[in-house]
């Protein structure tokens, strides 16, 4: 085929119709740059409509995103300023009503250790009635006992005394 041009780790032969014409390599190589040169001016001219087309299709279909996106935050501003406003109003009775807890929490510790006391006393009186019904208890099961005991010794005498 005749000679190679060495471009970029791979070659590239010349075509037949330039080595009849006596073209070097460099000229070559020239003339492929210059020629490529020309592919991608006229593809940027050539496209420049599409590209232009596709940036306006792309343009609106951000629009769009944007103008839903603003909906969406502009609801949320509403629910916002509605939450706010629903509130609003509200603080006086609040106040009053925690005015009314401290007051009731002073009430309940004065009153705390006067409850302990008076459970104090129930449980002692509770503990009296129990005690003195034991002693009566108590005194009950000696006469048992002892009533027991006089008929075991009055049975012993009368079997003593038939014997």
């Amino acid at each position: 085929m005749g000679e190679t041009v060495g471009s970029g780790g791979f070659t590239h032969p010349l075509t037949p119709s330039r080595q009849g014409r006596g073209e070097t390599a460099a000229g070559e190589i020239a003339r492929r740059i210059a020629r490529l040169k020309g592919v991608i001016a006229w593809n940027i001219a050539t496209g420049y409509h599409q590209r232009l087309t596709d940036t306006f299709d792309d343009l609106d279909r951000l629009n769009e995103e944007m103008r839903r996106m603003k909906e969406e935050y502009d609801s949320f501003v509403r629910t916002r300023q509605a939450a706010t406003q629903s509130y609003q109003g509200y603080d006086e009775a609040i106040r009053a009503r925690r005015a009314e807890i401290a007051a009731a929490r002073e009430k309940v510790a004065a009153l705390m250790p006067r409850q302990g006391k008076v459970l104090e006393a129930m449980a002692v009186d509770e503990l009296s009635k129990r005690r003195t019904r034991l002693e009566g208890f108590q005194v009950t099961a000696r006469f048992a006992i002892a009533d027991s005991y006089d008929r075991a010794n009055k049975a012993q005498a009368q079997k003593k005394v038939g014997e």
